[in-house]
């Protein structure tokens, strides 16, 4: 847990300078912010953290350093849901997580819930963030910036499979994350609840057949090492939801706060789907290269498709109201 602890040894300027902490797994961690600290479970060469480097980074240049943010990827030694729970004790300042255990977050990651990433983002950053920034904000006490579009995830598979019907009595690895639980039940097959940071020793170990996560860490997780196929088909969107804690937001200016989201809703596009439309490719290539010819598979997903659509609307309709799954369809 030392590099937890580390770079909170001196004031921020003005009112932000004491950030109260909490604690995880039992280790204190009160002191002084030199910086504002940003915690995510994923590596650092990942989408996901190298969008939140360059997202403060570039917030950081633009308010003079009043609002400047670590980001520690993957070495904080917790997972995503201790990290929300963090920034709402105050182990840390933010974070970007899939994680939320929300249902209104939870259902997006119903297998075929977003035709595409657009369609996600359209969605999500669109007519239902108001309800899902106040859903955050009534749990976890922590401003919602948006989501970032992460990226596919994808079944890691240890044996071939012909099509989605092979999954049926399949044991797949699936966060703690309603949508896909039930997504993955709906298909037949059957969900084991894994944290991402217990994920690769869970498969090397056998304990899963396979697992559902984000296509974009396939090489830097070296899931090739402990799965031989990768089904690139979308089996529902990689969001990382990014936020900060109240405590923290209610302390910046409305100035500096406006230059945080203006910057997040400017460099989105540029910081995660871009980046994914322009990795994924030869990031594949590379899982063929280590793994060999015919090791990633396209499954035809027309049959999952038609039977994840009743669900879906159950669930858009039960969590948002009536009428949602219409809206979101048209969106």
């Amino acid at each position: 847990m030392t590099d937890f602890m580390i770079s909170r040894r001196t004031a921020i300027k003005g009112a932000a300078g004491v950030v109260a902490a909490g604690t995880i797994a039992g280790v204190p961690s009160i002191v002084h912010a030199a910086k504002f600290k940003y915690g995510t479970a994923a590596a650092p060469s990942s989408i996901s953290a190298r969008a939140a480097t360059d997202l403060f980074k570039a917030v950081a240049e633009r308010t003079n350093g009043d609002v400047d943010f670590e980001v520690f990827a993957g070495n904080l030694g917790v997972g995503e849901k201790e990290l929300i729970e963090g920034a709402s004790i105050g182990t840390v300042d933010g974070s970007g997580t899939a994680y939320t255990g929300t249902r209104e977050f939870d259902i997006f990651y119903s297998p075929y819930f977003f035709r595409d990433s657009e369609h996600a983002f359209n969605v999500a950053n669109g007519f239902l963030r108001e309800k899902t920034t106040k859903v955050l904000l009534d749990r976890y006490s922590v401003h919602f910036l948006g989501v970032g579009r992460a990226g596919p995830w994808n079944l890691y598979l240890r044996d071939k499979v012909e099509g989605f019907d092979d999954l049926k009595g399949k044991k797949i690895r699936a966060s703690p994350i309603e949508g896909q639980v039930k997504g993955l039940e709906h298909l037949g097959a059957e969900p084991t609840v894994i944290a991402f940071n217990e994920l690769y020793g869970a498969l090397q170990q056998g304990i899963v057949d396979g697992a559902a996560t984000l296509a974009a860490l396939a090489i830097p997780q070296k899931f090739y090492e402990v799965t031989k196929y990768i089904a690139r088909n979308d089996f529902g969107l990689g969001l990382d939801k990014f936020f900060i804690s109240s405590r923290v937001w209610d302390q910046l200016s409305k100035k500096n706060q406006d230059i945080v989201q203006g910057t997040f809703d400017e460099l989105e596009p540029e910081l995660y789907a871009k980046r994914v439309d322009a990795e994924l490719g030869p990031s594949y290539a590379k899982w063929e290269e280590l793994n060999g010819a015919g090791t990633v598979l396209t499954l035809d997903s027309t049959a999952a498709q038609k039977k994840m659509a009743p669900l879906n609307k159950q669930l858009a309709d039960e969590v948002f109201g009536a009428g949602t799954w219409a809206k979101i369809e048209a969106a």
